[in-house]
């Protein structure tokens, strides 16, 4: 707690000169089309109100204020005031329909007119770049490919993509991802995909000792990835990595052994992070992240705290994870384990999730999420929620397949 008074004593410092600062929208940002957005900054801590284009705007006891501003289409002003400070700042929102992609060729045979003739084809890919999906661009994944394996593949004209056949399977994989194979057989659609869960645990590691499994920790974005930004302009990805080293902090003190992405300002890239996981055949992965809304979206709304996985045996992980962090979290909302397409979660052998902790583009969630004392207690509840998945299922009553015979007389 008094780390995180002394930091908000020294931003004031500064701000007492700089008088007003605004974090979201930035100078000459272009936000999508929306009909309103949020603007969040920071004054004096002594001061109790703002105006935002001249709306009245109460300010948090930390100095940090929030208020929903409607826009237009075009270049848009705002204008902060604050006792005898102003300031103007310059912004445009996009018009309905800019920038919006060309929707992909239906294909709906595997002779539609949309693809090009079929050949063998290599994949040049990581495992986790060839993911095979179920749409052009979009859906499920469906198979992962090592590097080096060939199959059917015809590209989708006009696109970057190309179909592929496993299994009988018509699926989708990025053409950056392939090169032809000259002079080598088509392969069949039928051919089989390699499993890349092979030699990997099928359950948690039910009832090994801590000092035997190894977790992986993900501090989100880092270095040129900043991800969210709070009011007092305080990035995501320092609150990320903190949280992060008091979570390893937290499972070291209790004897798991945990290697981290990053453990600095670096961005591992996206893909990366989960290769990382499978090449170091972990147990478990976790990303720690903290949210914000969309411009359009009061965070005062939907603040909420969860953890999302995208795989069955990551939810498993999600959901004991969960339970602990939400108990922590109250009164924070409690939006549960979900299911939710994240690339660091999309990893076929290891159970991975990815916690949301809280919204930092709210002053509350702010000054929370930088506050050591509830990151502790966040780093703990982790760890519970890894014994409780760690926990063996209690056994199944025995099912008799014939009643006992009835004894005369009882």
């Amino acid at each position: 707690m008094k780390l995180l008074a002394a930091a908000f004593l020294a931003l004031a410092s500064v701000l007492a000169r700089a008088e007003i600062s605004v974090a979201f929208p930035a100078e000459r940002q272009r936000l999508p089309a929306v009909d309103q957005t949020y603007v969040i900054g920071a004054v004096d801590p002594g001061e109790s109100m703002v105006y935002v284009n001249g709306i009245t705007t109460s300010v948090h006891r930390t100095g940090a204020f929030i208020q929903m501003v409607p826009v237009t289409a075009g270049d848009n002003t705002l204008t902060v005031a604050c006792g005898a400070s102003r300031l103007v700042r310059r912004f445009s929102v996009a018009k309905p329909g800019d920038g919006a992609a060309k929707p992909p060729p239906e294909i709906t045979s595997d002779d539609s007119e949309h693809l090009e003739p079929a050949g063998a084809w290599r994949t040049t890919g990581s495992l986790f770049a060839n993911r095979v999906r179920a749409g052009i661009d979009d859906g499920d994944s469906i198979f992962y490919l090592p590097k080096g394996f060939v199959l059917r593949a015809a590209p989708v004209k006009g696109t970057e993509w190309a179909a592929v056949w496993l299994e009988g399977r018509r699926g989708y994989l990025q053409k950056a991802r392939l090169e032809p194979v000259p002079g080598e057989k088509v392969p069949p659609k039928g051919l089989l995909a390699p499993d890349p869960a092979a030699g990997f645990p099928e359950k948690p590691p039910y009832g090994r000792p801590p000092s035997s499994v190894r977790i992986c920790v993900d501090p989100g974005h880092g270095g040129s990835d900043s991800g969210s930004v709070a009011p007092h302009g305080w990035k995501e990805k320092d609150v990320n990595l903190m949280q992060a080293r008091a979570i390893r902090d937290a499972l070291e003190h209790v004897g798991f052994q945990v290697i981290m992405t990053r453990d600095g300002d670096s961005f591992p890239s996206l893909l990366s992070r989960p290769q990382t996981a499978y090449d170091e055949r972990v147990d478990a992965f976790i990303s720690v992240h903290h949210n914000a809304t969309a411009a359009n979206r009061d965070p005062r709304a939907v603040r909420h705290t969860t953890t999302y996985a995208s795989t069955s045996n990551g939810l498993a992980l999600a959901r004991c994870i969960q339970k602990h962090v939400a108990q922590v979290m109250a009164p924070v909302t409690d939006a549960g384990a979900q299911m939710r397409s994240y690339a660091v979660c999309r990893n076929p052998a290891v159970p991975s999730c990815l916690i949301e902790v809280d919204f930092i583009n709210l002053p509350e969630g702010e000054e929370e999420s930088w506050n050591p004392v509830r990151q502790k207690k966040v780093a703990d509840a982790v760890v519970l929620g890894v014994l409780d998945w760690m926990t063996p299922p209690p056994p199944r009553p025995l099912q008799l397949k014939h009643p006992p015979p009835r004894v005369e007389g009882k």
